[in-house]
């Protein structure tokens, strides 16, 4: 009995000197991840302020770090920045934003190299997903903060606003 929780207690020990070792690699890494998250999470559902390009409609509303259609098209026109699709690639492959990056929301260890080598960490990110009702940009907004990206916003009316609008769409769209 004695034999079992020696070894308990080791296997125990070796864990414990693990994690303390990789939280001060972690520490003094440049680019190590942050251990507690600075800043609040990005969302689109609460907080929320009136979304200018609405018109007369004041019941939609956009939360600090939401961007509006119009905005999104407008960064979209000149390329200023990097738009990122938070959807299932099935969902992207049916039809997207043209030249959208996909980066499932909750699949970003998957695609961290795609994120790396073709989203610079300076770079103006929009992240979209399906509608109002889809929180899978916010998700992706947030996760991209702790990562270490600064200019982030979400386009919360998403897929099917962009595609309603008659923009330029991308993929097998069934229309």
């Amino acid at each position: 009995m004695r034999n079992v929780f020696s070894e308990i207690l080791g296997g125990v020990g070796i864990m414990l000197v693990a994690s303390l070792l990789g939280i001060v690699v972690n520490t003094v890494r440049p680019n190590g991840v942050a251990l507690i998250q600075s800043g609040a999470p990005v969302s689109t559902a609460q907080h929320a302020k009136p979304d200018s390009t609405a018109g007369a409609d004041t019941t939609h509303v956009l939360a600090e770090g939401a961007i509006s259609l119009a905005e999104t098209k407008r960064l979209f026109d000149e390329g200023t920045a990097i738009i990122l699709d938070a959807r299932d690639p099935s969902e992207y492959e049916q039809g997207h934003i043209p030249g959208a990056i996909n980066i499932p929301y909750d699949r970003i260890p998957e695609y961290f190299d795609v994120l790396q080598s073709q989203v610079p960490m300076d770079a103006h990110v929009v992240v979209y997903c399906r509608s109002l009702t889809c929180d899978f940009s916010d998700q992706l907004a947030t996760e991209l903060k702790i990562i270490g990206y600064k200019n982030i916003s979400v386009f919360s009316g998403g897929w099917d606003q962009w595609s309603t609008a008659g923009y330029p769409i991308e993929g097998m769209v069934d229309k």
